[in-house]
């Protein structure tokens, strides 16, 4: 496969999905999935997820609704089943991104829109290594930091507002040169990331029909003047995480909130009822979402009790980045990536089964 970025490693085949017999028991009231499966779930469970047997109801399609993107500078992207850096202007400044455009992509379909965030000190094609987020059919864009960072936190090299722009300018350059069905536009991020695409859900629902953060880091700045509703919310976070602790804490000199409270906060917003069903997708993972939220919403926690400050699934080593003090992260025991599931299955398909709804 040809790349128009020879920086970046060849794309995988699309995500396949492996697994073994699914075994079911009830402990404590709790349901308990389990999987023998090294990596992601078995395709049981993960149907389950898809379908509604755990996770919720298929999304009625004819309800949903178009994000109004509006139109932006024609990018000099890559073809279909290529890669290449992509540049646009957002307030007078350069801003660049990686893009990743299907194999299958073509100019009469609409295709949804991924957009991705690295953590702090994250490039793009790091997180294009260890996410391989490019294997999914979406346009996928990884996006970068002013500094590898992003807005919200307290070492941000940008002010309140300048990356929510950047990504507006982003989303309008894609509608001026692809095909993009605007009702499905989804965004991912990585501890800084992650708490960047939690500021997105608070403050463009609009645009959004879902995002998914891992490792996120919720400092105030990423959770100032949302708005209501917020949009469907998928977090993911280990509890041995030692840099972004599980249960909150400070860094940087700035408190920042809970795994699970971030969450919370988000249901309440949405309307979502306020005890939350619990079950367990394998031994080390219980997923927590709260039901009956407004608007086809979903808000779902994801607790990875193996899980370390790295994107779970991630084989790689990369994953947890500057925040970690070690490129490679995930080969210390102390900030293990877990692999009782894949952050990458798990984020697309909680993404793609949400359209916007008005």
């Amino acid at each position: 496969m040809r790349h128009a970025d020879p920086t970046t490693p060849h794309r995988k085949n699309r995500l396949r999905l492996t697994g073994t017999v699914v075994a079911l028991a009830v402990t404590a009231g709790v349901a308990v999935y389990s999987s023998r499966a090294a990596v992601g779930e078995a395709p049981e469970v993960l149907e389950a997820y898809r379908h509604g047997t755990v996770a919720r109801t298929a999304v009625d399609n004819t309800a949903s609704v178009s994000a109004d993107l509006g139109k932006g500078e024609l990018l000099t992207g890559p073809a279909p089943g290529e890669t290449g850096r992509v540049t646009v202007d957002s307030a007078g400044v350069t801003r660049s991104a990686i893009l990743a455009l299907p194999e299958d992509y073509h100019p009469g379909t609409p295709t949804p829109v991924l957009l991705a965030y690295p953590g702090y000190g994250q490039t793009p094609s790091e997180m294009r290594t260890f996410s391989r987020l490019d294997d999914l059919p979406a346009i996928v864009v990884f996006m970068q930091g002013v500094g590898n960072t992003w807005e919200g936190a307290p070492y941000s090299q940008t002010s309140d507002g300048d990356d929510l722009r950047f990504t507006r300018d982003m989303l309008a350059a894609l509608n001026s040169t692809y095909n993009v069905d605007s009702s499905r536009i989804y965004a991912t991020g990585m501890s800084n990331g992650g708490g960047f695409v939690a500021k997105l859900a608070c403050r463009m629902p609009e645009t959004f029909a879902a995002v998914a953060s891992v490792a996120g880091a919720y400092y105030p700045g990423t959770g100032k003047d949302c708005r209501t509703p917020s949009t469907s919310f998928l977090e993911i976070h280990g509890v041995q995480d030692p840099v972004i602790g599980y249960n909150g804490g400070s860094r940087h000199g700035t408190v920042y909130q809970p795994a699970r409270e971030r969450a919370e906060v988000v249901a309440d917003r949405n309307g979502c009822a306020p005890d939350p069903v619990t079950t367990a997708l394998a031994d080390d993972v219980r997923r927590v979402q709260w039901p009956m939220c407004d608007g086809d919403r979903d808000v779902v926690h994801l607790r990875v009790g193996d899980g370390g400050h790295t994107w779970p699934g991630d084989a790689t080593g990369t994953s947890g980045g500057a925040e970690a003090g070690s490129r490679r992260a995930a080969s210390n025991a102390a900030r293990a990536t877990s692999y009782s599931l894949d952050a990458t299955t798990e984020v697309w398909a909680f993404v793609s089964s949400h359209r916007l709804q008005g």
